[in-house]
């Protein structure tokens, strides 16, 4: 008995290219890349977590288009929350930077930094002040611009930039990344706040069962 295809070759040809792995848009390219997260996750090693941030940065810089990034993680030992990676920054500012240690109390002090919170799993735009302390100050690239005035309501600051919380099992709050300056120094778009706010569920869940659950 002769088998009977069960797709007319032109069929299967049309199904093949509609659903192709090259990716259409930018939409497509992102999930693309936060699916890469999950396959890198299956391969953790001693020193994945660098290599996870790195991928997690260049989804941010290269595909959400932040030009400067960082992402904090809280020290078990001391409850203490330092930098681990920074991006896009001067140099001075990044030395400065990866200096600062933040308890949980203090990153949410409202006072100290003034913010504007939404988002499902709180992202928050933050404003500097220009009389912050010193030592805050140097973590801009640009700290003596702080104080220029906003060109527009959509447009962002010297001042300007969004926090992100990273959480893990039984809602702990792990890291946070914070992220700034869009190519067109824009607000980004609700859709891009969207795609950051994903990213940072999936995240701190793989860098919870990676590095914190054990």
């Amino acid at each position: 008995m002769v088998k009977k295809d069960s797709f007319p070759s032109d069929f299967s040809r049309h199904v093949i290219e509609k659903y192709a792995r090259v990716p259409e848009n930018k939409d497509e390219r992102i999930m693309g890349s936060i699916l890469d997260l999950f396959f890198y996750s299956d391969q953790w090693g001693k020193n994945s977590l660098k290599s996870f941030l790195e991928k997690v940065a260049t989804i941010m810089q290269q595909q959400l288009f932040f030009m400067e990034m960082s992402i904090s993680l809280k020290d078990r030992s001391d409850g203490i929350f330092r930098y681990k990676l920074i991006k896009g920054f001067s140099r001075e500012a990044t030395d400065s930077q990866m200096k600062m240690e933040y308890t949980q109390e203090e990153m949410f002090d409202e006072i100290k930094f003034p913010t504007l919170k939404f988002g499902r799993n709180i992202i928050a735009l933050s404003s500097a002040l220009y009389d912050q302390e010193v030592e805050e100050l140097k973590t801009y690239t640009a700290p003596s611009l702080i104080e220029t005035p906003r060109k527009s309501i959509d447009n962002m600051t010297e001042a300007d930039y969004f926090s992100a919380y990273l959480y893990g099992g039984e809602r702990e709050l792990i890291g946070f990344m914070e992220f700034s300056k869009t190519p067109d120094r824009k607000l980004p778009s609700r859709i891009t706040i969207k795609w950051v706010e994903l990213l940072c569920v999936i995240v701190g869940q793989i860098i919870w069962e990676k590095e914190y659950s054990n």
